[in-house]
């Protein structure tokens, strides 16, 4: 963000509900990493829950719709501290209410999929979700000071 309070373009990614637009995803976030001195483990993070959130929009939230808006804002509210925001018109979810499935299934293995809210909780520092009037918005924030106490 700005001085006067405005996110700069190059801090905003538009993309639409196609697997492949999220190719685009990794260059932004690791220019975002390199302008405001991003350490890679946090970058990482962020890399993780973008793909994570963004994928399940398109696969859940627009089912198959090839044409839906997905809109990525950053900011770095304070050094260290580092927020991206998510915004779509797909039907509103909240996945902070989606229960966290078991690592396991009933009959002892590995369950494949259901773990996107973990790897977003571990990942990043905080979740908000929020219905917008269109649509949906999810706030992941990360901290330069968590991704290196995780290393540990």
């Amino acid at each position: 963000m700005n001085p006067n309070g405005q996110i700069p373009p190059q801090d905003r990614l538009a993309l639409r509900s196609r697997i492949s637009d999220l190719a685009q995803v990794l260059g932004w976030v690791h220019d975002l990493a390199k302008r405001y001195s991003i350490s890679e483990d946090t970058e990482y993070s962020m890399d993780i829950c973008l793909e994570e959130v963004l994928g399940n929009i398109i696969r859940h939230g627009y089912a198959g719709k090839d044409d839906g808006p997905m809109n990525i804002s950053f900011a770095s509210p304070r050094a260290g501290n580092f927020v991206l925001v998510v915004e779509d018109e797909a039907p509103q979810f909240n996945p902070l209410e989606a229960p966290e499935l078991p690592v396991m299934t009933s009959d002892n293995q590995v369950r494949l999929g259901g773990h996107g809210l973990r790897l977003l909780r571990h990942f990043s520092q905080s979740l908000k979700y929020e219905p917008t009037p269109t649509g949906n918005r999810m706030r992941m924030e990360f901290s330069a000071a968590r991704s290196q106490a995780q290393k540990k």
